[in-house]
């Protein structure tokens, strides 16, 4: 599993703790900070999550590498042209038949939220997905108190 966007590694962490010595978590994130708190939370737990510095648009992994590849509010942050490169990208390491799921606001909460200035919005990732080699997208919708999440799972084809 490819965490992408891991930030501390608490998802990834959760994941190796639920795959233990059968699987692998990876984590990737641009910050050097956030990637060194999450090798320090991994070592805390004696753990083989696996977490390095990286970008989605250029995944340093061969193809077909990974299974699951997951992403939680991290796409928003993304400008329209990284989205679809970043796509691409986790389709190209995703195994056939590998599951991506994405996590993200589905409308950003502020006026001036970094998202409000994409042309691409959550709205419109689905189909991004099924361009990038995706099928069987499906996409649910969680409502809080003052936002939405959206959720969207798809197979690689």
């Amino acid at each position: 599993m490819l965490d992408v966007g891991c930030g501390t590694g608490t998802l990834a962490i959760e994941v190796q703790q639920r795959v233990g010595e059968t699987g692998r978590a990876y984590g990737i994130d641009p910050g050097t900070q956030q990637i060194a708190r999450a090798r320090s939370k991994a070592a805390r737990h004696n753990l083989p999550a696996v977490f390095q510095i990286g970008v989605i648009e250029h995944l340093d992994f061969p193809d077909q590498t990974f299974d699951v590849v997951l992403t939680a509010f991290m796409m928003h942050h993304l400008p329209d042209n990284l989205k679809r490169l970043g796509l691409s990208e986790v389709a190209r390491v995703l195994k056939p038949g590998g599951r991506l799921v994405i996590a993200d606001f589905k409308r950003p909460e502020r006026e001036n939220s970094p998202g409000r200035a994409m042309e691409i919005g959550f709205q419109d990732l689905p189909a991004l997905v099924k361009e990038s080699g995706f099928s069987q997208v499906e996409t649910e919708e969680m409502r809080l108190p003052r936002t939405e999440i959206g959720f969207i799972r798809a197979l690689k084809s």
